[in-house]
């Protein structure tokens, strides 16, 4: 019998909250998309009102997929490619080519699912009790700013759990081993839905970073080529619920200085695999303008660091007693936290807000 410690470690459990499943590059007036997380099937589409709306994936007629081969919107509902009967965003029919009335059980017959559009994304409200969402994720101000550059972003499907990614926010200790980093300062801070790292991180080049997949050059023999770094850097990480992770950070250096804003989600396919999106914008802290070859490479190294990070998840085994040491961060306290969004509403645990301050504070 599998020992579960915590809320999170149950199977067909997913996370109560906020996951972002589309960007909304990725769906123009008219477009439909197919959407496969929480082991659900749902169907999203935009209506000419430029409103996306996200839907169960299977008409209540005779069981086609909504998102099939043939599917289309019409006006503000989508057609099912089976029979052409339409949905709206409150999920009711509202049109059958072939017949003079709408069954009274075709009213509201699709479930629909709360949605947030904002930053350039499309988040899905996730909660197994049916609740309405109780928090929202929060503007990022510089989006679509035109000093900022183009967002870049970055997708993958790995096989992991969303328990090993979020311990990150606390993990100083992996900073030396897997990113080539001292932590000069590494604070948390928890709100009952966010969790925030503060930290200074200074990069050295004799520490070896993992080679991430995906990068088509040896990352350790590029920053050796490039040399130490004599830069202060600073970032404020913070998860908005289980999944959503907005990053601000800047760095000033003897060749320019910059800010940037990373936006890293993971949202849950089934139990095993997740899909893990990062996305960058960057722009200059002064007056100059940033190289403009910089805006293409930036977000290649930055994306890459979290690209070294799946190389340890994917293979990784999940210890719900680890044994840890002083230098280690809250783990413990972060999993607690972490918990709520598996419980019941009823069950959910209330703390003030604190702040952990790490053991390897150096300024």
């Amino acid at each position: 019998m599998t020992d579960t410690r915590y809320a999170f470690e149950q199977p067909g459990v997913f996370a109560r909250g906020w996951h972002i499943v589309a960007l909304s590059q990725e769906l123009p007036l008219g477009g439909v998309k197919a959407l496969n997380y929480f082991n659900e099937e749902c169907v999203l589409f935009r209506g000419e009102d430029g409103k996306a709306v996200i839907l169960d994936a299977y008409c209540p007629h005779l069981g086609a997929h909504l998102a099939g081969t043939g599917s289309r919107v019409v006006g503000n509902t989508i057609r099912c490619p089976f029979h052409g009967w339409q949905f709206d965003c409150t999920g009711s029919c509202t049109a059958i080519p072939y017949a003079s009335k709408i069954p009274d059980r075709a009213r509201n017959a699709l479930r629909v699912w709360p949605i947030v559009e904002k930053n350039g994304f499309i988040a899905i409200w996730y909660d197994r009790e049916g609740g309405d969402p109780n928090w929202d994720l929060p503007e990022i101000p510089e989006w679509n700013q035109g000093e900022w550059g183009d967002w870049r972003f970055n997708r993958t499907i790995i096989k992991s759990h969303g328990r090993e990614i979020i311990e990150n926010i606390v993990d100083a200790g992996h900073f030396p081993s897997v990113h080539g980093g001292i932590p000069l300062q590494f604070d948390n801070v928890f709100t009952p839905y966010s969790v925030s790292q503060e930290s200074r991180i200074q990069p050295d080049i004799n520490l070896p970073i993992i080679q991430p997949r995906g990068i088509d050059f040896d990352i350790n023999a590029a920053r050796q080529e490039r040399g130490a770094m004599e830069a202060d850097g600073w970032g404020v990480a913070t998860y908005h619920g289980p999944s959503v992770m907005y990053y601000y950070t800047t760095l000033k250096g003897p060749e320019f200085s910059y800010a940037s804003w990373w936006l890293n989600y993971h949202t849950p396919i089934n139990n095993e695999e997740v899909e893990l999106v990062s996305g960058v914008i960057v722009a200059s802290l002064t007056d100059e303008p940033l190289p403009k070859e910089f805006y293409d490479t930036y977000p290649i190294s930055a994306i890459a660091a979290f690209g070294s990070d799946v190389e340890v998840w994917e293979t990784k085994k999940y210890r719900n007693d680890p044994i840890l040491c002083d230098g280690d961060g809250p783990i413990n306290k972060l999993r607690k936290w972490y918990e709520r969004f598996y419980l019941p509403r009823s069950q959910e645990a209330w703390e003030e807000p604190a702040r952990v301050i790490s053991s390897v504070r150096d300024v």
